[in-house]
């Protein structure tokens, strides 16, 4: 594989690493790099500090250009928070990321970030030529280039899944309308298919996370500008759609304890054990975090199916899709590391580098099928070096194989589990509607992005697990409440932002 080798002195602002006095090297310097931590490390696996891929990057690229790669763990759940605190000491990682918006408009305006156009000018021409234009100007806010927006090759965000077996052995269909979904929650509910002991949890769900394809479906007819405009707890049929998960909860049909799951560990041991019957998950999040393996490991003869089962009123399965941007990655304004993080990034879009960051080592995580396209081995020790394997490899999210048709196919490499992954994606995108994107920053989102993002999640909780009789008033009050601590002001600019955009 063509290594990437440079040249330069290790104390030079003008260049990273590299020779000096007569061409011996200096001391070399270091690159720290944030890393999701998931809380999913295999028994026995290194950790994500210490892993395979860790090891490729500093002999391929770390060594060769005088750099000591360093990883800096974040808690995937709690992200945007730490990123602010390690921002606000000048103490975060070179190289950050985060799928949040108002996160990065916020450090934007605080003036955390380093501009990156004449660096990816002088230092990532691969980066540049891989990513292209028209994703580039995804990290382009007030004219600027801040951040190097990462690469979403799947557009489906979400799948709902259902254990297959507990249908076969009620005698029941896949839940095709909101009104078998709750039949069948029911049933496995009252029959127990999985012999939990009482434990069956027919629906399991995480702490305000992937309710989007069942709300979704409750919403009515609106206009592109409601859409676009309204706060999601004022778009007309979200409150039903709670009452209805409020039903479900007061029923036993839902995760009883869910939330206090606020990192998901929780949901994931439930599901791995066997004793969630219904549940929704990022599109490819079953295969590539090892719940399916491990779940038919833990119950021999389990299967889990994909299924669309909520309608809308135009009897359509609509749901959130990604755009084509997946995380933006950033280089904090206190970095002296700059130069050195985009060469990484530059070398990263190397097609040889994205294979094996993407796959592992040959034959002990992945055989080459007869077509070329990798083949995920169902090993231990194949398990123990690819979990999180996406994240190191920030500039793409999803399989790249540089190939429209190879890129398919290599999304559903694991021959074990390839028709489940394409029907994941496959439905995961039917009927998918772009989340509302505008053109220039909303300053009041900025402004009011954490205390909106708290007081959602308390919304959530709250009119989920209420008593009925105290639904309505519930939801009224705390959506009242929303709007008055910041929710009415990111209305008003996003109606401002919307009928500006719509002119142009």
């Amino acid at each position: 594989m063509p290594v990437l080798t440079l040249t330069a002195c290790a104390d030079n602002p003008s260049g990273p690493g590299g020779a000096q006095d007569g061409g011996k090297k200096g001391n070399p310097v270091t690159l720290k790099i944030e890393l999701f931590d998931r809380g999913n490390t295999p028994p026995g696996a290194p950790p994500l500090t210490e892993s395979w891929f860790v090891k490729y990057m500093q002999e391929k690229f770390g060594d060769p250009n005088n750099i000591k790669l360093e990883f800096v763990t974040v808690p995937r759940t709690e992200e945007v928070p730490k990123l602010n605190v390690l921002m606000a000491a000048n103490e975060a990682p070179d190289i950050i990321f985060t799928y949040s918006d108002p996160a990065v408009q916020n450090w934007v305006k605080q003036g955390g970030l380093t501009e990156l156009g004449d660096l990816l000018n002088q230092y990532g021409p691969k980066l540049k030529k891989y990513l292209g234009d028209q994703l580039l100007g995804y990290g382009v806010i007030n004219g600027k280039q801040y951040t190097v927006p990462a690469k979403r090759i799947i557009l489906a965000s979400s799948t709902p899944i259902i254990r297959k077996d507990w249908l076969d052995k009620l005698g029941m269909q896949p839940p095709k309308t909101t009104d078998e979904f709750y039949n069948v929650l029911k049933a496995f509910k009252e029959k127990d298919p999985g012999n939990t002991g009482g434990k069956v949890i027919p629906y399991g769900i995480r702490y305000n996370n992937n309710l989007d394809p069942l709300v979704r479906t409750f919403w009515k007819q609106m206009s592109e500008e409601e859409y676009y405009t309204l706060p999601d707890w004022l778009k007309p049929g979200n409150k039903d759609a709670y009452r209805f998960l409020n039903k479900l909860y007061n029923e036993g049909l839902i995760s009883p304890d869910f939330a206090l799951d606020k990192d998901g560990k929780k949901f994931q041991a439930d599901l791995v054990n066997g004793q969630i019957g219904f549940a929704i998950t990022n599109t490819n999040e079953p295969v590539y975090q090892a719940y399916y393996s491990t779940l038919q490991k833990n119950v021999p003869g389990a299967t889990l199916l994909p299924v669309d089962p909520f309608t809308n009123y135009e009897g359509k399965h609509v749901k959130a899709i990604y755009h084509p941007l997946s995380a933006h990655i950033m280089i904090p304004k206190a970095s002296k590391r700059a130069a050195e993080a985009i060469k990484l990034l530059d070398w990263m879009s190397d097609y040889n580098v994205i294979f094996d960051l993407q796959n592992g080592p040959e034959g002990v995580a992945y055989k080459k099928g007869d077509d070329g396209i990798p083949v995920f081995l169902d090993t231990d020790d194949a398990k123990k070096i690819m979990y999180n394997y996406l994240d190191y490899s920030m500039l793409i999210n999803g399989k790249d194989m540089g190939d429209p048709e190879k890129t398919l196919k290599a999304n559903a490499a694991d021959p074990k589990y390839k028709d489940f992954t394409m029907d994941s994606i496959k439905i995961g995108d039917q009927d998918g509607q772009l989340p509302p994107r505008f053109d220039r920053p909303i300053e009041a989102q900025i402004k009011y992005n954490q205390t909106l993002s708290d007081k959602g999640v308390e919304i959530v909780v709250k009119t989920i697990t209420a008593k009925p009789a105290d639904f309505d008033k519930l939801y009224d009050d705390m959506a009242a409440e929303y709007m008055k601590i910041g929710g009415k002001e990111v209305q008003d600019e996003q109606l401002k932002a919307y009928r500006e955009m719509k002119k142009k």
